[in-house]
């Protein structure tokens, strides 16, 4: 008698067991954001200075081992996939878009980079694209008519019915976009359509994913400190404000999670950009429950020398690199150091724009450019025309003003802010300001030529067209009394520059002081 009741018990049990197993269901989800056309390894000093990390070569070849591994595999992106080495300039996108086909993405979300060079252009990358782009409040101007009319996906992947949003934060896409390539779209607000979507998706799906491209712009330091602060305040505000998202994917602050966040029953992950790494976390859905039970993410750094490259994200590199080599391999100069950037005081790399763009019109007082516009650091040696480009992969041009000193004196304000990165100055230029002051306070000491700034004095200034019109914040440059946009590319006018040189030394000079 009690051996037949032992093995009931023992039946029971087994029978509970499976129906639990049965009822949960496991999810890998591989997740990228801010990839900034990095097809190959490069050396990121802040993580090795002797071991190069990420590439396409490398994420291709993980996606296809992890999804061979386990079927229920997906891979997602967050955005910003243009802008950054030489071949996503040459091409306005479409190399980058041909590369990504090769990665083995299940969705990506739009970012404000794809508009760098017209919202035109755009559309016309995103329509070679052998995988699904997404966005869902980004349209055409003055219409009901989504820019990219694909605002979600649903998906089946062991037997869990996922729905797959993408959007982009309204502050982030006018903060950090050109104005003259966006005019004929708007970003409306994300929340309002983040709430249409899932009233429409919680009928047909279990999980909700949301790939999304928000908050502050990425920090471009060589240091890899985080002389801004850079967090995830958007995304935690928008989970809390509107419920339902079980996994958030998100992008624009470089800001990698190794250890989630959670914020109203939303798990919100990021990497730090630029192909460092392939994020992935494995989530265990309960059917019964209608919820995921558990997770374990995982952020490593993809380092080049453990993780051979893919054979045919290889052939696809070189196919754009030998069509572009003859452009991209012309030499201006050489350099006796590495040029390098930061966010929080004077880069070398800083000095450089900013004293070519001086150059091209040395008449003028003095010129400034943004920190976050230095993408990519240049190695002592030969310095080439591709070097440039994927430094700064942007089609800025220059803009001559004329400011009231008060006007300036903000503007310094603003970048001591750290919002969005101090202002890199030309030479004549000295700044300083103490980060332990309030913001709007920060700043000891402008001087131009040696003279202290006077508030009233109207100065003639250089910069770019992104910056004239506002971008990064920097609205009081639309103060100006006179504006002119002299066509000449900033690419062009830092070619030139170093060409006087047959070799550049460059040199700290505290032109821009952290106190």
């Amino acid at each position: 008698m009690k051996k037949s009741i032992l093995l009931l018990i023992l039946a029971c049990q087994i029978v509970f067991i499976s129906h639990t197993f049965a009822q949960e269901k496991k999810l890998n989800v591989l997740y990228t954001n801010d990839l900034h056309a990095h097809f190959e390894p490069h050396i990121v000093p802040w993580v090795s200075k002797t071991r190069k990390v990420g590439g396409f070569v490398n994420i291709a070849t993980l996606v296809k081992r992890e999804k061979k591994a386990n079927d229920h595999t997906v891979y997602f992106d967050a955005g910003d996939s243009f802008s950054g080495p030489y071949h996503s300039f040459l091409t306005k996108g479409e190399a980058v878009i041909d590369a990504m086909n090769y990665l083995g993405l299940d969705a990506s979300c739009v970012g404000n980079h794809e508009f760098d060079h017209g919202w035109q252009n755009s559309l016309v990358q995103f329509k070679k694209a052998k995988f699904p782009l997404l966005n869902g409040n980004i349209f055409l101007k003055g219409t009901d008519k989504l820019h990219w009319n694909n605002p979600y996906i649903i998906k089946k992947v062991n037997g869990i019915r996922l729905g797959i949003i993408g959007l982009h934060g309204r502050f982030a896409f006018y903060d950090t976009t050109a104005d003259e390539m966006i005019k004929g779209v708007e970003a409306r607000d994300e929340e309002k359509y983040l709430r249409k979507y899932l009233k429409e998706l919680e009928p047909k799906t279990d999980l909700i994913i949301l790939l999304i491209h928000q908050g502050l712009p990425g920090t471009q330091s060589s240091t890899g400190e985080r002389d801004v602060i850079r967090n995830h305040d958007k995304d935690v505000e928008l989970a809390k404000n509107v419920p339902g998202v079980d996994l958030m994917i998100t992008g624009h602050p470089h800001s990698g999670l190794s250890k989630p966040i959670i914020s109203n029953g939303t798990i919100i992950v990021s990497t730090d950009a630029y192909t460092i790494e392939l994020g992935k976390i494995e989530l265990v859905y309960d059917k019964k429950k209608d919820k995921i039970v558990s997770y374990k993410n995982h952020l490593d750094f993809l380092y080049d020398d453990e993780v051979p490259d893919d054979p045919q994200m290889v052939k696809v590199v070189n196919k754009w690199k030998n069509k572009l080599k003859k452009i991209t391999e012309e030499k201006v100069t050489k350099t006796n150091v590495a040029l390098t950037r930061s966010y929080g005081e004077e880069s070398l790399m800083g000095n450089m724009v900013a004293d070519s763009i001086l150059n091209a019109f040395p008449e003028y007082d003095f010129a400034v450019t943004n920190s976050g516009g230095l993408r990519q650091d240049i190695d002592a040696g030969d310095v080439t025309v591709g070097d440039l480009i994927s430094m700064f992969p942007f089609p800025n041009t220059i803009v001559q003003l004329e400011m009231k000193g008060k006007d300036l004196r903000t503007m310094f304000e603003h970048g001591a802010s750290l919002t969005n990165g101090i202002l890199q100055v030309s030479k004549g230029v000295e700044m300083a300001y103490d980060e332990n002051l309030p913001i709007g306070k920060r700043i000891t000491k402008v001087k131009i030529k040696g003279v202290p700034l006077d508030d009233e004095k109207t100065y003639k200034v250089l910069t770019s067209n992104f910056l004239a019109d506002g971008g990064d914040g920097f609205l009081m440059f639309k103060k100006n009394s006179s504006y002119k946009n002299t066509g000449l590319y900033i690419l062009d006018a830092m070619s030139k520059y170093l060409k006087q040189f047959e070799t550049y030394e460059p040199k700290i000079e505290g032109r821009v002081k952290k106190l």
